[in-house]
């Protein structure tokens, strides 16, 4: 089954797995201490990474993975989100793409993105323009080799209706109706680089691609199943929907 873990390279299916890789990144990876408890990093190659949680204790309270690439948005956070089931190192940050200075609260969409790192910024003063590192899991994909086809294909399933653009975002974690808000949101871009990596720990291959969409560029990861036998190329159309991650990038 394809999850997050394995959108990296990772073998997760069962709970065992789960303890496996967390005793291997506490183990392995590198300690991060912050004000609520600590965190250990775990490289895993080519930008793989494993974010476990330790609270003040030292005991595992979580772990969650991430990219680190080459994709860049400037955003405004507006708050923070708090969910009902998060723990004190988790973390959600609701923002707008495209804000400009002095306008943090305003820009081209809102979206929520989770932090596998959200301890280590400590007390953030809302809102404020930051930089993200924004890396998108995805959970559906399609390829197009170029605009005509990707036209084609909106065009089959509006049925005559709207045709969206091939630099789209839509936040899909906003617009569910009942429940909490979800980091989601299903988009559309330019392939601006992509390549296959491979996980160094487990020796499994994903892909990744740098994708320009609307507001900034995003980096997708993709389990390799996901993909199938359609590689991803500079210069494709890239759409599907996704699960987002991000790090605050600090100011040179």
């Amino acid at each position: 089954m394809i999850n997050h873990m394995t959108t990296l390279g990772f073998h997760m299916q069962e709970e065992e797995d789960f303890l496996k890789l967390a005793d291997y990144a506490y183990k392995n990876g590198t300690p991060i201490r912050t004000p609520q408890g600590s965190y250990v990093r775990l490289q895993a190659g080519g930008g793989a990474e494993l974010w476990l949680q330790l609270d003040r204790e030292q005991v595992a309270i979580g772990m969650h993975p991430h990219f680190t690439g080459a994709g860049l948005m400037q955003v405004g956070i507006e708050g923070e989100l708090r969910r009902e089931e998060a723990n004190e190192l988790d973390g959600t940050f609701y923002a707008w793409a495209g804000a400009e200075a002095g306008r943090p609260g305003e820009g081209l969409y809102a979206f929520l993105f989770d932090l596998p790192d959200r301890d280590v910024y400590g007390s953030l003063t809302t809102p404020m323009i930051r930089s993200v590192q924004l890396s998108a899991f995805a959970h559906e994909l399609t390829v197009f080799s170029n605009e005509a086809d990707y036209y084609s294909y909106q065009l089959e399933r509006s049925s005559g209706g709207l045709v969206l653009q091939t630099e789209t975002f839509v936040a899909t974690g906003l617009n569910d109706q009942g429940g909490e808000p979800g980091s989601t949101a299903a988009f559309s871009g330019r392939v601006l680089r992509a390549g296959w990596i491979k996980n160094e720990m487990s020796e499994t291959y994903f892909h990744w691609a740098l994708v320009r969409t609307l507001g900034g560029d995003i980096d997708v990861v993709a389990d390799e199943r996901l993909v199938g036998g359609r590689e991803i190329r500079e210069g494709d159309i890239l759409t599907g929907s996704f699960w987002l991650s991000g790090r605050l990038v600090e100011e040179a």
